[in-house]
């Protein structure tokens, strides 16, 4: 099929001349072992400055470049763009791009030499991006080593001990982690400038500004089995965020935000995301239990998302400008900015042009801002309504078995609060009678707890 006819025969390279040629850096990527599509990878580069003394970093995020091998306009992009994104489900994932396709060449495979986006910061002192040393973004050529969540936390934890290079592959069992010492300094550094990043977003008043604790997120898993229920396991389980998806996150919106800063500095129709916040008072926040209670306070005091062809504010991340670039595989919104940035390196005409509402655009014309905001409609209305139903029955199955839950909020409507499942990572609306405290602990029976969800 036209999928397999792309791996075997791939079109012509239109970045060849111009990709740069990184594989002699180690590039980690990081994900859930159970991640197929690999579309992004974190190296670090040492520059020398002023002698062999002196040197500084350069942060690379190198991420999938599918646009090397879906020609705009194919019908391999035409159905990508209908698909919008990949869906992922408590069952199993729908992917954007047949999988053969998205976990093969599209993707950054361990110890293959791929072709890349990669996107080159350098920080200033206060963990923004160097002004003086704009951000390098070019086609490239990367080779991958992949790590485990679990991996890199467990590497960069000091009293972690590593017996031997036997104990220490990575997620797919046949990618080697070769020099322990040397991945265990890179992923350090990768570590200092998340630091960096998130110490900056909070001096521009991210959401982290009034709470740096993050709530965990919630993952839901249903395979066959002919010993479970209905012929159904269902494991529903809490991922407290680590070190290292505190690295991803913050070197993926560096990323972006340099992408932005590209698209506004060169007249690039892009689709920008901005947020709104409320203001919270010092006294409310003092007022409200750290941890969970008050990073529940930080989300409820923000606006939804906008998308628009200006950039604007983002106050939840704390950036200025901030476009989607990093999951191309994954979201054809993130794919589009691509054909979009590579066109402008080469000089080619933008396969994008207008904006809304200007001259260069019509009503049948696809736009940035326009695929940006068709692009999570499908995944929305179908993965939290499954997350919920196997959630639910996760809980019915437990019947009577206690669950700890914790009071986040009172609501706007007087008896109706929020309640963390902290076990699970869920949130659930509970109304009572009997006022309740935040930060209050409570002990709740499954089967009553799945009525509320």
């Amino acid at each position: 099929d036209v999928a397999d006819n792309i791996a075997l025969n791939p079109p012509p390279d239109l970045d060849e001349a111009s990709r740069l040629d990184l594989t002699h850096l180690p590039a980690f990527a990081i994900d859930e072992a159970s991640t197929q599509e690999i579309d992004d990878a974190l190296s670090v580069e040492i520059l020398s400055t002023d002698g062999p003394i002196h040197s500084r970093q350069r942060y690379w995020i190198h991420v999938a470049d599918p646009s090397r091998y879906i020609e705009l306009d194919s019908p391999l992009d035409r159905e990508a763009r209908r698909r919008a994104s990949s869906i992922y489900l408590p069952t199993g994932t729908i992917p954007m791009f047949p999988m053969s396709l998205a976990a093969g060449p599209l993707s950054l495979r361990p110890g293959v030499v791929s072709c890349a986006l990669s996107v080159g910061i350098m920080l200033d002192d206060a963990g923004g991006i160097d002004e003086a040393t704009p951000p390098i973004i070019t086609p490239s050529l990367v080779k991958t080593t992949r790590l485990t969540y679990d991996q890199v936390d467990e590497l960069l934890d000091p009293f972690a001990l590593v017996n031997s290079e036997n104990d220490n592959n990575s997620a797919d069992g046949n990618n080697t982690i070769e020099n322990i010492e040397s991945t265990v300094e890179i992923l350090r550094q990768l570590q200092y400038a998340s630091e960096q990043r998130l110490g900056w977003r909070i001096d521009g008043g991210s959401l982290e500004s009034i709470e740096p604790y993050e709530l965990p997120d919630m993952t839901v898993k249903v395979r066959p089995s002919a010993d479970a229920i209905d012929g159904w396991q269902v494991d529903v389980y809490a991922k407290e965020l680590c070190a290292a998806n505190r690295i991803v996150t913050e070197l993926m919106l560096s990323a972006n935000e340099a992408m932005a800063l590209y698209g506004h500095k060169n007249g690039i129709p892009m689709a920008y995301r901005s947020q709104e916040m409320d203001d919270v008072s010092d006294a409310e926040i003092d007022a409200t239990p750290a941890g969970p209670c008050r990073s529940w306070l930080a989300i409820r005091s923000t606006f939804g998302s906008q998308i628009s062809s200006t950039p604007s504010v983002h106050c939840g991340l704390g950036l200025d400008m901030y476009v989607q670039a990093t999951s191309p595989v994954r979201r054809y919104a993130d794919l589009a900015l691509h054909f979009q940035v590579k066109c402008h390196l080469r000089g080619d005409a933008l396969p994008f042009p207008g904006n809304d509402g200007d001259e260069l655009s019509n009503n049948n014309e696809d736009t940035m801002v326009r695929i940006a905001q068709n692009g999570g409609a499908l995944s929305r209305q179908l993965e939290r309504p499954a997350d919920e139903y196997w959630l639910k029955e996760f809980l019915r199955r437990r019947g009577n078995q206690p669950l700890s839950t914790l009071v986040l909020s009172s609501e706007y409507r007087e008896g109706v609060y929020k309640l963390l499942l902290p076990e699970l990572g869920a949130i659930c609306t509970y109304t009572s009678t009997t006022p309740l405290a935040i930060g209050t602990q409570i002990d709740m029976q499954s089967l009553n707890l799945s009525e509320l969800v």
